[in-house]
Formats: C-alpha cells, structure tokens, sequence
C-alpha cells in the first residue's frame, strides 16, 4: 500500500484508511486535532504498511468503505484510542453486511473507464460532486485502481476473520449507493455507537474537521 504523512511533530496520530480507488486529496481540507499527525493509507495492492506506530502517546483510526477491512489488517497489534468506521464494514462482500457478492464480482469482471465513470457517479449522487472528484490533481489511474480491486477480490475471499480490532463508532449514509445502508447497520448495530447522516458513499466534503468523526457520535 501507499501512505501520505503529515508530520506536524505532534505526539498523537491519526490513521485513515481510504475507499478503493480514491486518492488522498478528498480529506486533506479535514483539519487536524491539535498535536496530531496524519498517516493516509490508500492504494492496496498489498496490506504491507511501513510506519513506526510504536512512537505516538496515542492512535486513532478512521477507515471509510473498504479500508475498513484493510484498517483491521493493518491495526489489529496496536492499542488505539478510538476506532471509527465509515459507510463500510469488516465483511466487504457479504450478502448481508456487506456489498453482494453478485454485485461485487459484476464490478469486478466488468470494469473498464466506463463502469468506473458509472461506480464513481453511484459514490457521489450528486453532479458537483462527481465533477470535482474526477478534476482532482491526485485522480487516480485506470490501471491502478483495477489492479488495486484484484488484490482486494483475492484478499478478502482468502481471509474472512472479523473483529480483529475494537470499533467505538460507526457512520452510515442513508443514501449510500454502494453498501446497502440496511447491511451497514446489520454489521454495526451490535458491535458500536452508530450514526446515520443523509449523505452519500463519499461524504468527507460535509465535514470541516476529523474530530466530527468520533465526538460527534457522542453530542
């Protein structure tokens, strides 16, 4: 996997483990706690994660859609301070509490710029907000994406544990068009404080700092 680090020399860290396919920039205007470094994780074309953890005070994570099953891999031999999961869960395909299979594989077998173009459309709902995803400097490419959805289709057919970390909080969008919303909370309503907005799959331009991520699960 790639990782972006912001280094602010702060004793606290904070983790996000992005979507499949998405680049850092839709979270870099999210303002960070004071005292706080960020570590982004994105493109998985493998779980190998290179970061001395080990020098924080403490660790938050927050893992939207699939890096919620890629969060797990990576954090389950730290302790962290909270957990958050974001419109994704610990069984990405899943008939019940997670994408169908059915529509999993269709997305797989099928990809090509246009289906891409269609999947983004679905993330977003909204034209504005399509229009500045697919403008931004950090897009990522066609073939990085497709093979980064391989490695995942494999991965997660081959290990199916759950649970491998401690989650306090879950959000889920009623409008999302990429996990159902009855599936997210089916995974989460046992497990966590959960929260519904009336966004979309990607949602982090309604937010202004990444602390609305957790102490707003608790207003």
């Amino acid at each position: 996997m790639k990782t972006e680090f912001v280094n602010h020399q702060g004793e606290h860290l904070l983790v996000y483990f992005a979507g499949w396919g998405t680049p850092p920039s839709i979270v870099k205007h999210l303002k960070l706690p004071d005292h706080t470094d960020l570590l982004i994780c994105y493109q998985y074309h493998d779980l190998i994660c290179n970061f001395n953890f080990t020098v924080y005070q403490s660790i938050r994570v927050v893992a939207w859609s699939m890096g919620v099953w890629v969060a797990e891999r990576v954090m389950h031999n730290y302790k962290l301070l909270s957990a958050t999961a974001i419109n994704g869960t610990g069984t990405p395909c899943h008939a019940q509490t997670g994408i169908p299979p059915h529509i999993f594989q269709r997305t797989l077998n099928k990809l090509s710029p246009q289906t891409r173009h269609y999947f983004e459309h679905r993330m977003c709902l909204d034209k504005t907000t399509l229009s500045d995803y697919i403008q931004r400097q950090d897009y990522r490419e066609f073939e990085d994406i497709r093979t980064e959805l391989h490695f995942l289709s494999s991965a997660i057919t081959n290990d199916t544990q759950k649970d491998l970390i401690t989650w306090q909080n879950a959000i889920i969008s009623r409008n999302d068009s990429i996990f159902p919303p009855v599936n997210l909370y089916r995974y989460w309503e046992n497990r966590c404080k959960v929260i519904e907005y009336p966004y979309a799959h990607l949602l982090f331009h309604h937010f202004t700092e990444w602390k609305n991520f957790w102490e707003m699960m608790y207003d």
